[in-house]
């Protein structure tokens, strides 16, 4: 909480844009600034096919116990498949920011999660790039931590970690195309519907 208080002061609680994957550090991260961060909130989930089960059930349940709203729409990686065209974060970020008028985004990044990250965050205090207005309230973070506070604040996780996945389901690989069939036919359905490509890989890995 002394990161979120630090950010408060710091950015005189001005409005963040909040990404919230629903995997385990954003969640976390949410619920540190829900709870202590004053300043106006806009909560954005990219989803890489619209309204999946898998997804949804984790967002219903945050929008209700936040009192929020979390405004979806494309994964950059889903608009890069869709069109052909290489999109990247940094195109999403610039469209959010334009749509809310707002400068800071927030991100569930911790250093300890490889080399790269830790020195993208080295030398950021408080977690905070006022360069490229982005904020990292569990920069210092561990896994450990995260998983602690996720125990002791009774906050529940995407269905997918109770099944041995280490991260939350995102843009599918073929192992989480594979694993949506299995657990979520009807999601898996939806997304070969929209990107019949993918069916190809998943034909190629059961068979």
């Amino acid at each position: 909480m002394d990161t979120v208080k630090q950010i408060s002061d710091i950015l005189k609680d001005e409005p963040i844009i909040i990404m919230f994957s629903t995997g385990k550090d954003s969640i976390v991260m949410a619920d540190l600034l829900v709870k202590g961060y004053s300043g106006k909130k806009e909560f954005v989930f990219l989803y890489f096919v619209e309204g999946l089960e898998i997804k949804q059930r984790i967002i219903d349940h945050y929008e209700k116990r936040w009192n929020i709203k979390i405004h979806q729409q494309p994964h950059f990686g889903a608009l890069s498949l869709k069109t052909g065209k290489k999109y990247k974060m940094t195109d999403i970020e610039h469209g959010l920011r334009t749509k809310f008028n707002i400068s800071y985004i927030a991100q569930g990044v911790r250093r300890d999660e490889s080399l790269a990250r830790r020195g993208m965050l080295a030398h950021l205090p408080y977690g905070i790039d006022e360069k490229y207005k982005k904020l990292y309230p569990i920069a210092d973070f561990s896994a450990k931590d995260v998983m602690s506070y996720i125990k002791l604040n009774k906050l529940p996780l995407p269905t997918e970690y109770s099944h041995g996945w280490k991260h939350d389901f995102s843009v599918p690989d073929v192992d989480g195309l594979v694993y949506l069939k299995n657990n979520f036919p009807n999601d898996y359905q939806k997304v070969t519907a929209e990107f019949p490509q993918l069916e190809a890989r998943v034909w190629a890995r059961t068979n």
